[in-house]
């Protein structure tokens, strides 16, 4: 007995000193290079936590950044792509002048600048190819983690009907009831419902939901295919089954037309790699036979909404357009930022009490103008000359992480045709994080990086051994 207890007591004390160490080379780390830490929990938690704290740990994030990168005398870049949105975000602020809500409009442009802070965060920091897949493997895990909330969701939902029990329902949206008690002492309006056949996750509703999956599910498929271990391939793996499910989940027809692409985009990139395309195919199944089902079960859950919302897209889309031709103004500076001006518009002039165009496109249009989307179309040039350039790289090096782009953004452009995509924060963030994610890949192949100590550090070590 004495011999156990000396034993048990000895594995406690090397546990200790493990894991001292441990803490200690995270430290030292953690010391040489702090923004790049908060990046990586700034992506895995944003879209876990509610649209109104989701932000605040990104500005948190990005202070840690801008200290070190002002400490090492380096500059937070740009680049002529985040020029681009950077005048966006302003004009979007100055239309707060000839805005109905001057207030709301001027605090939409603001809210857009805040969120535009993880593009420069990401596009600085991400500096070698190894960040790169680690910032892709915490994004990823946060993708999977949301898919399996939003599973849970529908299945819960079906077995409470079952069992004739409403207890045995996961929350849907998840913080609903504490978003209850939060929107309640706000002295704005704010939209929100519990949903029960169409999951939403820690999202507001669905289609938030069906965003941040469309742009991510891609990300989890690079991540399954093309990861150098095995124990990382086999984690997105996972994570893209449950960020397929989850999309699956929201009964979206808009992201099953996105899903479908990007998954299209992906068998094309493979046609040459038959080993891979083999890893692709159960996917291509599981979208393929759930889709149906999924429409059906929507439909049948709720037949006259399922009809109407096409109808009353048709109906709104008509309406915005008249709008955004109605006037020069309108057709050149818009309504003002923010959809409460499109929303009062189709509430009060068409009887359609909608709060949005249901359309980025649409939606763009009638808040900004040609100038808005003047603007837009010069950052989608830059943007296309880097995805360009990334594809032309020496031996297609990134030819991969170009496929994964255009997989995701096409995806997310298809899913804009049928939804306002760029509506709350959480969809902000992940948008924004995908530009900076391609600034990042394009810096890292032209090399116009800016080296951080741990990367001097690495450099040091590898001149030693050589």
């Amino acid at each position: 007995m004495l011999y156990y207890g000396f034993v048990k007591s000895l594995y406690l004390f090397k546990a200790k000193l493990y894991m001292k160490e441990k803490i200690n080379v995270f430290r030292e780390k953690y010391r040489a290079n702090p923004g790049w830490y908060w990046l990586l929990w700034t992506l895995f938690l944003f879209p876990l936590l509610p649209e109104y704290i989701s932000p605040f740990i990104l500005f948190s994030g990005f202070i840690v950044f801008k200290r070190q990168w002002s400490k090492l005398n380096n500059n937070a870049l740009l680049g002529d792509m985040g020029k681009a949105i950077f005048i966006l975000t302003c004009y979007m602020v100055i239309s707060g002048i000839w805005s109905k809500t001057h207030i709301l409009s001027s605090l939409i442009g603001m809210l857009w600048m805040g969120c535009f802070l993880i593009y420069v965060f990401i596009a600085n920091i991400v500096n070698t190819k190894e960040k790169l897949k680690t910032a892709i493997t915490c994004m990823n895990l946060a993708s999977g983690i949301i898919g399996i909330i939003a599973v849970l969701e529908i299945l819960t939902y079906y077995l409470s009907l079952r069992e004739g029990n409403e207890t045995l329902r996961f929350p849907n949206p998840l913080y609903f009831d504490f978003n209850k008690l939060i929107f309640e002492k706000i002295p704005v309006d704010i939209v929100y419902y519990r949903f029960a056949a169409r999951a939403s996750a820690t999202f507001d509703n669905p289609l938030i939901l069906a965003t941040f999956l469309v742009i991510t599910n891609p990300f989890c498929a690079f991540g399954s295919l093309f990861f150098t271990h095995s124990r990382n391939r086999k984690l997105s793996r996972a994570c893209w089954l449950f960020s397929t499910a989850g999309i699956i989940a929201t009964t979206s027809r808009g992201a099953y037309i996105a899903v479908g692409l990007t998954l299209l985009i992906v068998l094309v990139s493979l046609t040459k790699n038959k080993k891979l395309l083999r890893k692709v195919l159960p996917f291509v199944l599981l979208v393929a036979i759930s889709t149906p089902i999924g429409l059906v079960i929507r439909y049948k859950n709720s037949s006259t909404d399922f009809l109407s919302s096409t109808e009353n897209r048709f109906d709104i889309w008509r309406f915005c357009f008249k709008e955004f031709i109605r006037s020069p103004k309108n057709l050149l500076i818009g309504l003002g930022a923010g959809s409460d001006n499109v929303h009062t518009l189709l509430r009060d002039g068409h009887g359609l009490d909608r709060t949005h165009a249901h359309n980025l496109f649409l939606e763009m249009l009638v808040e900004g103008g040609l100038i808005y989307f003047v603007i837009v179309l010069v950052a989608f040039v830059f943007l296309v000359k880097k995805l360009y350039a990334l594809s032309k790289n020496r031996n297609k090096l990134y030819m991969q992480y170009t496929v994964l782009y255009i997989a995701s953004l096409t995806g997310f452009l298809m899913i804009s045709l049928f939804e306002f995509t760029l509506q709350s924060p959480k969809e902000l963030i992940v948008f924004f994080a995908l530009l900076g994610f391609i600034e990042a890949t394009y810096r890292i192949a032209e090399n116009h990086i800016q080296k951080t100590p741990d990367m001097e550090e690495r450099e040091e070590r590898v001149k030693i051994t050589k």
